[in-house]
Formats: structure tokens, sequence, C-alpha cells
């Protein structure tokens, strides 16, 4: 079972992988009574301390703690009212893949075996406000069926039945949108040549 400590761990693993920087991104497990513990509002992850952590009851009311939740609280109690097989759910900044995010493009998440095994499908959700109902809405409906998301120009959000789980999910998709990536660059030297051979006369060939 996660405990206040694990999501502390978790959140100096997400600060030093890069998928999070300040503030950014939130984190959550639910506990067996049904009850959520989450993080608050505007302090760093990676300098978490249990104390620091809010319980919250199914409906999003603050039963223990200080400060604000975080302000995704409405995608975490969305997600958990929707998927009583997840007990873990995390958000974060990763560079790579919320820059893929605003390429219109769908996710290429079955071009290596651990994005195919890790991952599944991952849909992305159209870009709303920080802290929006319709983004809490629009990611709670995606992860209705998929365990791994894109928020466009956001970020991204995982689940897992432990926390453990929803961060392989992310480390993965971040290393997956970064094989990505990498393999384009490969490519361009080739697609140059091509697209030059292509542009010449049948003369100049």
């Amino acid at each position: 079972m996660d405990t206040k400590k694990t999501l502390c761990k978790i959140g100096k693993e997400m600060q030093a992988a890069g998928l999070v920087a300040a503030c950014d991104g939130n984190l959550s497990f639910r506990r067996d009574d049904g009850n959520i513990v989450i993080t608050p509002s505007g302090l760093p992850k990676g300098t978490l301390e249990a104390s620091q952590l809010l319980l919250l009851s199914p409906d999003g009311v603050v039963l223990k703690g200080k400060g604000k939740p975080s302000s995704e609280t409405n995608l975490h109690l969305f997600v958990y009212k929707n998927r009583p097989d997840v007990n873990a759910i995390l958000h974060a900044h990763p560079t790579v893949a919320t820059a893929y995010s605003l390429t219109g493009r769908p996710f290429p998440s079955d071009i290596v075996t651990e994005g195919h095994m890790v991952l599944g499908p991952v849909p992305t959700v159209g870009y709303a406000g920080p802290g929006s109902m319709d983004l809490a809405m629009s990611c709670a409906g995606a992860l209705k069926k998929a365990n791994v998301i894109l928020m466009e120009g956001h970020g991204a959000t995982t689940v897992g039945k432990n926390l453990d789980e929803a961060f392989f999910r992310m480390e993965t998709l971040e290393k997956v949108a970064a094989i990505y990536r990498d393999s384009l660059i490969f490519m361009l030297p080739y697609s140059n040549s091509l697209v030059r051979q292509y542009m010449l006369s049948d003369d100049q060939r």
C-alpha cells in the first residue's frame, strides 16, 4: 500500500528525472478507506514532506492538512470515481512528451516494445486552462480507457494501481517521446537528400 513517505519519494524522483520543475505537477494516491492523499498547491514536488500532504474525502472535502490541495484536484477526484482499479495519479510536465503534444499528431507509443507494453494507447486531450473544470472532465474522460494521456501544451497524466506504476509510466512516456524525436533527427539528412533529388530536373540528376 502507498504511504505519504512513498509519495514524497516519488516527488523527489520526478524532479530528479526532469519531469517537473519548480512547483510543477501533482501527485495523489487512494487509501484503502477510499480517502485520498494529495499534494498541496504551490510547493515543489522534490522537497515535499509527509506533514505537508493533505487528506481528502472522495468528494474533495479536506479532512486533514493545512493549505490548499492541488489546483488539479478535480482531475484526480474524477479519475478515481471513474476508475476503481486506479489508486495513484501523477501529473507532470515531461519536456519532450509535452512538446509532442503540440504537433496535433497521435503519439507513437508502439514504436518500441516498452511503449507498447507499458503505455498502451496515449490519447491527447485538447488544451483547457490549468485547474479548470473543462480540463478535469476531459482528462478523466480520456483516462476511462487509457492509463496515460498527453495534455496539449500542458503536460501528461498517468495512472496506476500504485504510485510506482504511475511513475514508471510517466518515465516511459518521456523516454519513448525522446526516442521518437531522436529517430526523426537521425532521418533528417536522408530526407533532405531525397528532397534535393526530387527537386532536380532529369538532366541534373
